[in-house]
Parts: C-alpha cells; structure tokens; sequence
C-alpha cells in the first residue's frame, strides 16, 4: 500500500495486475456502510465478477422444474439450480433450509444448499403477449427483447423504455418506427443513428438534434435536408438519397461502412457525457450528486462509488445495476427499493440482506437462496429476531476466521454461464481462463439444424421477400444460431425501406451496443480543438476528434 500526492491509497490488483487508487471518500462510504478495511481488487474486476451473475443475451426453451410445462428463460436446461416458472415459483417459494457448520467454510455449505432451492425464470412483470423477453416490464406485443419498459410491438430491442414498434434498438427511449438507433431519445422514422435527439425521417446521423430529412450527418442542430453535413434544397436531397437504396442489405452495409468512417474522421466527440449532474465523476451520468467512478447512471443518484448501470440509487459502493435502492454495497441486482443489502445478487424489494440470492420481498436474512415474502431468516431457515441476530454474528465470525467475509461469492455460484453475462460482453475470458478464475463456462454449443439455410440466402432485398419465407430457418455461421425471419418483420421492413434481418438478433443488438464505449476505466487524451487534456472512454482510434466539454459546446450550437 502506497499513498500518492493527492492522499490517495495506491494498490495493485491481484486479478488485473493493474494499479488502482482509494479516495478518501470511497473509504468513508465503506465505514458507512460497515465495510472492514480496503478494498483488495481494482473497480474493473470486482464489476467482472458482480456482472458475471446478470444474465444477458440468450433465451432457452427448456421445462418449469414444477410444472413440466413448456417456457422460455433465460437459464437453460445446464442451469444447476431448479428454475420455475416465476409465477409458480412466487406463490410456492419454500426452499430447503440447512444447518450451518461453522467449524467448516461457509461458501461450500452455501452452494450445496443455493443449488437446490429453485429460483425464478426470468424477471419481469405487467406484460402482454412478451413471453419472449426478460428483464420487462409493463409492456406490450414484444419479441426477443431485453432489458426495458412500457413498450410496445417490438422486435430485437435492449435497453429501451417508451420505443414503439422498432427493431434493433439500444439504449434508446420514447422512439417509434426506428431501425438500428444507439442511444437516441424521442425519433421517428430514424435508421442506423445514434446519440441523436428528436430527429424524423434520417438515416446514419450522429449526435444530431431536431433534425429531419438528414442523412450521413453528425453534430447539426435544427437542420432539414442535410447529406454528409452539407446544406440541400428538398429536390437536391431527394435526389442524392435515391444512390442509397436502403432496401438492399449490400447497400446498407456499405451504409455502415460510411457511417463509420463519419465517426472517425468527421464527427466531433464530446469526451464524457455528463448532464444535470453535480461533483460526478465517470461517464454517461445524469442527475447524479456527489458520484465517483459510476458509468450509466440515470434518475437522481446520489453519494455513489463505483457502480455501474443504475437508476435512482443512493449511498452505494461496488454494484452492478442496482435499481431504485440504498445503502448497498458488493451486489449485482438489488433492485427495486432494496436496502441495506451486501453480498447479494438478484433481489428485488429486499431489505437488511447479506449473502442473499434470488429472494423476493425479504427482510433480515443471511445465505439464504430462493425465498419470498420472508423475514429473519438463516440458511433459509426461521429464526426469532432475537436469536437470528444472534446467530447471524456467529456466522460472520466464523466467515471471519476463514476469510471468507467480505469476500462476493464464487464465480460458480451464478445461475448462467459466464458467457451468458454482461461482463463476458465487455470483459471475454476464454474457456480455460474462465475456469482458471472460478467462472461456470458454457457447456454446450448450438448445432446446426439439418434444414438450416446459409444466411446468404436471406433476399438481399425486402420487396423481393413474401410471406413464405417466415417458413424457412437460417443459420448464422458467426454467432453459430439459427433464426427466422418473421411475418411481422417482413412488413417492417417493407414499411421502413430498409433489409430484412439477416442475422442471429443478439449478435445484432451487441454490434449496436458495442458503438457505446465502456472499458470500465476513463482514459486520458487531448482535446481535437484546444489541446488541453481530458479524460475520455472513447477508444484511441478516435483522438483528435474527441473535445473538452468547452469546445464541444462552441462547435455544436
């Protein structure tokens, strides 16, 4: 341990190898919440480990352990612990209990009992006619979509809330009839855009805002008829737009292509963003207080460290995707007004929690799994107020003197592989280092069907299609999966003017997702305008077009 010139605490990670520093308020925070001592492992891999228990990406059909019956969930059938359909598993939750040992480590006892109390499906509530979905809510007609809320008619969507019969948007909001938007808020009509506000009728824009009839544009404000920046009249425009027939597919790949060279070597680069927000430090924050070292925070957070996608959260240190809770610390999905939880993943309304897993609507409970409605629980096993706090110091002595608390739980214990997860997304580990580091690794691969056409045979054009072609399956030889191509999609892509799906949807999605720069670190780079230097997370292959907040502003309005 070594202190540097500010008065931080300077530490190498055991897991990463790198050099990270403790501020004096992220050690505060720890003594708020209880927390003993320093933190041993860098921001990046304790968020690897916590991200590793948020299942992303894939959906399986597979049988309710209860029922038999036919589901899809996001845990296949290799999950090792029981899945039940959601609505069964809340009105019969009554997992086995065990008797701890505190002569011997605890973790061992947790998994032996964890891995035998059923857990629920999928997450998600108030839906209609969304079976084929996960982590929804309140929504309506959507299809192979994660992750958002109050929408409607959907196909291939993640991260969205209030979008409106789209396909293949991420982190966007309030947006109908939209194509391939990245972040983008309030469009209409929008393909392959991102970081765009307000904007109808465009195609390939780029942080534009209250823009129409625009194509190949970025950085324009209150702007109509614009090609690659440059002013046209409405007959000028028309008429350039006719050389790019979005309808065939070879087309919009060469789209992409040009749109992506827009971004590296003529659209400027805010180099965070940052808004409505206070002493925050990190990136893609809004509404946040007194924040250090958080990315994706929406919605009024406040005295937050090092957390990562959250939404109204306060007083929290060392979370993935906290929702609406305080006072958590080292847990990956405690949401929903969790409080005071620790050492916990997938609680929703859960409160005075620690090492608690897939529990609903529980108070004061320690190594429980797979509980609903209960109070004072250990083990999964009922105790009185009394006796439960008594019991409960005994187990954190003995998890002491093993060195075990403190410490999140064991990458196995995760319901779904680590490639199933966010963090696999952002931080890949191969199958021998993924075991090395204590991760369950997929344990089967996708076969090809027999009848499976190659996906170059997909039209390269949607008005060739009919609906005949919703009875063939195709198989995508990169993502190694199958899919189909819809009826539904087949009209939506014939509405738009744009080509029918040709690929596995999550490879799609995550090709869209990944444009949104994320290490989990800040790195350092020099204004493309002034010089001065900035902390940044886009990727170096964009410097000398990334700006101090300053210039950014002089050069957009």
């Amino acid at each position: 341990m070594r202190y540097n010139a500010r008065g931080m605490i300077r530490k190498a990670c055991p897991v990463t190898g790198k050099t990270f520093t403790v501020s004096g308020k992220e050690m505060a925070l720890r003594k708020k919440l209880g927390v003993e001592g320093e933190p041993e492992w860098h921001p990046v891999a304790r968020w690897q480990l916590l991200g590793a228990f948020w299942q992303h990406w894939a959906l399986h059909k597979r049988k309710c352990g209860r029922t038999g019956k036919q589901i899809i969930s996001v845990f296949s059938e290799d999950c090792p612990y029981p899945v039940w359909h959601k609505d069964e598993w809340v009105k019969h939750a009554d997992p086995p209990s065990a008797e701890p040992d505190l002569a011997q480590p605890l973790f061992p006892q947790m998994w032996e009992l964890f891995r035998r109390c059923p857990i629920a499906h999928n997450i998600g509530a108030g839906n209609e006619n969304c079976e084929y979905t996960d982590d929804w809510w309140y929504s309506k007609n959507c299809y192979l979509c994660h992750s958002g809320a109050k929408c409607e008619d959907l196909r291939y969507c993640y991260r969205v809330a209030g979008v409106r019969n789209s396909q293949y948007a991420v982190f966007s909001f309030d947006s109908e009839r939209c194509l391939d938007i990245i972040n983008c808020h309030a469009c209409f009509r929008v393909i392959h855009s991102y970081n765009s506000w307000n904007c109808s009728e465009c195609s390939f824009l780029y942080d534009c805002r209250n823009c129409n009839h625009c194509m190949f544009c970025s950085n324009l404000r209150n702007k109509s008829y614009c090609f690659g920046n440059r002013q046209l009249t409405k007959e000028e425009y028309e008429h350039s737009v006719t050389d790019w027939n979005l309808r065939s597919q070879r087309v919009y790949e060469r789209a992409k292509g040009a749109f992506r060279t827009m971004l590296r070597e003529q659209a400027w680069h805010r180099a965070l963003f940052i808004d409505r927000s206070e002493q925050a430090l990190g990136n893609y924050l809004d509404e946040g207080k007194d924040c250090e070292n958080c990315f994706f925070l929406s919605g009024g957070n406040q005295d937050c460290i090092n957390l990562f996608r959250t939404h109204i959260t306060r007083d929290s240190l060392d979370c993935v995707s906290p929702y609406r809770s305080e006072l958590s610390y080292l847990c990956a999905l405690a949401q929903d007004s969790c409080y005071a939880t620790a050492y916990c993943y997938h609680l929703i309304q859960c409160k005075f929690m620690e090492y608690c897993a897939h529990c609903f609507q529980c108070e004061h409970c320690f190594g429980c799994c797979g509980l609903a409605g209960k109070k004072h629980h250990i083990f999964n096993k009922p105790y009185a107020p009394e006796a439960y706090e008594q019991k409960k110091e005994e187990l954190i002595a003995a998890m002491k003197r093993s060195g075990e608390y403190g410490r999140f739980f064991p990458g196995h214990f995760a319901a779904n592989p680590y490639e199933e997860s966010i963090a696999s997304f952002y931080w890949p580990l191969s199958t021998e280092e993924g075991e090395r580091r204590g991760f369950r690794m997929e344990e089967r691969k996708a076969e090809r069907e027999s009848d499976a056409l190659d996906a170059s045979q997909v039209p390269d054009r949607c008005d060739q299609a009919d609906e005949s072609l919703a009875r063939m399956v195709f198989w995508d030889s990169e993502a190694k999966r199958p899919f189909q191509i819809r009826k539904d999609d087949i009209a939506f892509a014939q509405d738009l003017g744009v080509p029918l799906p040709s690929t596995y949807y999550a490879r799609r999605m995550q090709e869209n997702f990944r444009l949104i720069p994320f290490t989990g670190e800040l790195r350092g780079t020099s204004c493309g305008k002034c010089g001065t230097t900035a902390q940044t997370s886009w990727p170096q292959e964009y410097d000398g077009r990334i700006l101090c907040e300053s210039c950014y502003l002089k050069e957009v309005y």
